[in-house]
């Protein structure tokens, strides 16, 4: 073993002590712990936010009630356009026929189905009610005058005046259909908001001059059931029409010319097996008539050929010009002008026909929605 000398000892722990001498950065960093000691992690406390979530809960009910009261009461007053609109009840849910008839400005509320059996003192009242769920629906039969009629978007506000007064909400669940406050179902002969009627201001009335070229032939006709009042598409009156080839997509108003489905010819071998029809619902609609009135997707087909006509004549209008003499039947004539077709829905790559005189030829009505691949061409006017 060496021997040390007290020398050799003091430079050793000299160097043992350089060895464990802190840096300057490692001073700083203790310097740092020493006189500014980190913040202490804070402990999350409901109670120190409820304060917050109060006033964000109250902010929120006050917007939303200034939307409602401001901003989101849209309502119109609708009472006009109720003048002649009758609702029937068509829920059995009640022990209720009612029947609400608006007549300029009075309402008469009538219940066909409250009877002698109802009132009377043989009759166990709670068990009678007992199968309905409905058991106290909220009108009373009678006639009121001063009604106001009232729209919210879906909702229809009746109000009537006076000291039998009484206000009833009606929210709209279809085209023609509304339920009340209380639960009663009922039905309208005619749409609801039909503001946004469809119109054409392409398709003309009279059929004009048409020229031809390679993409066009001529046929005759002879059938009136194109009829507008001027023997419209008679060959005989104007000439040979122009059938033209060249087109890409149907339009509403369009006449066609196309093959009769085979089961109408079926059933009557006098129809011609080529046949002219007027384009009047599209792929993806929905026809339906309605007291004489044709109705896509719900809305009034506003054009002269959209509601039964007689030579171009409207019902008051044929019954103004036309003698009673040449009337065979007066009802039968009115309800043709008023008759009714249930909704049928145009399915892709057909398309919804009907002539123009209705009474005098076929068309969808019979068959249904036309394949578009039975057409031949579109008829765009007359030969020169």
């Amino acid at each position: 073993m060496k021997h040390l000398s007290d020398d050799d000892i003091a430079q050793e722990l000299e160097k043992l002590v350089n060895a464990f001498q802190p840096t300057s950065m490692q001073k700083e960093k203790v310097r740092r712990l020493v006189f500014h000691p980190p913040n202490p992690k804070k402990r999350f406390r409901i109670n120190s936010l409820l304060p917050s979530i109060v006033s964000l809960i109250v902010l929120l009910w006050v917007g939303i009630g200034l939307y409602v009261n401001i901003g989101g009461s849209d309502t119109t007053n609708v009472t006009a356009s109720w003048d002649g609109m009758l609702l029937e009840q068509s829920s059995l849910t009640s022990p209720t026929r009612y029947v609400l008839e608006f007549k300029g400005a009075s309402l008469t509320i009538k219940d066909d189905f409250l009877g002698s059996s109802f009132i009377s003192n043989k009759v166990d009242r709670e068990a009678y009610l007992r199968g309905y769920k409905i058991k106290e629906p909220l009108l009373i039969p009678g006639t009121y005058e001063n009604y106001t009629m009232t729209q919210n978007g879906s909702t229809y506000t009746l109000k009537v005046e006076g000291e039998t007064g009484f206000t009833y909400n009606l929210v709209k669940k279809g085209p023609r259909i509304l339920v009340g406050e209380d639960g009663v179902e009922y039905s309208t002969r005619i749409y609801l908001d039909t503001l946004e009627d469809i119109t054409d201001d392409i398709t003309p009335e009279r059929l004009e001059i048409a020229p031809q070229n390679e993409h066009t032939f001529l046929i005759e006709w002879g059938s009136d059931a194109m009829d507008r009042g001027d023997h419209d598409f008679y060959t005989q009156e104007h000439g040979k029409l122009v059938v033209s080839t060249d087109f890409d997509e149907l339009q509403r108003g369009q006449a066609v010319y196309y093959h009769m489905p085979s089961s109408v010819i079926a059933k009557n071998p006098a129809v011609p097996e080529m046949y002219i029809g007027r384009v009047v619902g599209l792929p993806g609609e929905t026809v339906e008539i309605k007291g004489g009135q044709v109705y896509i997707d719900g809305k009034k087909l506003d054009t002269f050929y959209g509601k039964a006509t007689m030579h171009g004549l409207g019902e008051e209008e044929y019954f103004n010009m036309v003698s009673s003499k040449v009337i065979v039947n007066e009802q039968a004539t009115r309800e043709y002008f008023n008759m009714n077709m249930a909704a049928v829905t145009v399915e892709e790559n057909t398309v919804f026909i009907l002539v123009d005189q209705w009474w005098r030829g076929s068309d969808s009505r019979e068959y249904g929605p036309l394949p578009i691949g039975e057409i031949e061409g579109i008829i765009t006017g007359t030969a020169e």
